[in-house]
């Protein structure tokens, strides 16, 4: 059925625990993964970071160490499973966009990502990579609650 499937994660609890569920899907299919974890480039500067000039539009270390550690569990839990598998680390303001662009230029079959359920005030404010990706993706997006 699928024969490529993007997994995309954060590195949070839901999504590590996503992790086992792709792996099994991909398994059962025949098929590959391509794990992804983006670096968010958007995030507020403390009043000492923007007079230092640093770029908000640049993630922090911390945020692409917590992307290379996301997509290395993936990559270590996939090979331990005998399942065929890439990953990568993208940066990008709005991590949707990513998800899918990448999706596109692997050239995947479906799209897999966990959905943390915030409530319906938490997902106006903050908004859900998931929501943007289901509302504007051309592939199939299965989704892990």
């Amino acid at each position: 059925m699928f024969k490529k499937i993007l997994l995309a994660t954060d590195g949070s609890r839901l999504c590590n625990e996503s992790v086992k569920a792709a792996i099994e899907l991909a398994r059962n299919c025949g098929g590959r993964l391509v794990g992804l974890s983006v670096a968010a480039r958007v995030r507020a500067l403390t009043i000492t970071e923007a007079n230092c000039g640093l770029d908000p539009q640049q993630p922090g270390q911390a945020g692409r160490d917590r992307a290379v550690a996301s997509v290395n569990l993936i990559s270590d839990m996939a090979r331990q499973q005998g399942v065929p598998c890439t990953v990568q680390v993208a940066e990008g303001a709005q991590p949707y966009q990513e998800i899918m662009r990448v999706a596109e230029r692997e050239q995947c079959d479906a799209i897999f990502m966990a959905s943390h359920a915030k409530s319906a005030l938490q997902r106006v404010l903050l908004g859900s990579q998931t929501q943007k990706v289901l509302a504007q993706s051309r592939l199939p997006v299965l989704v892990f609650r």
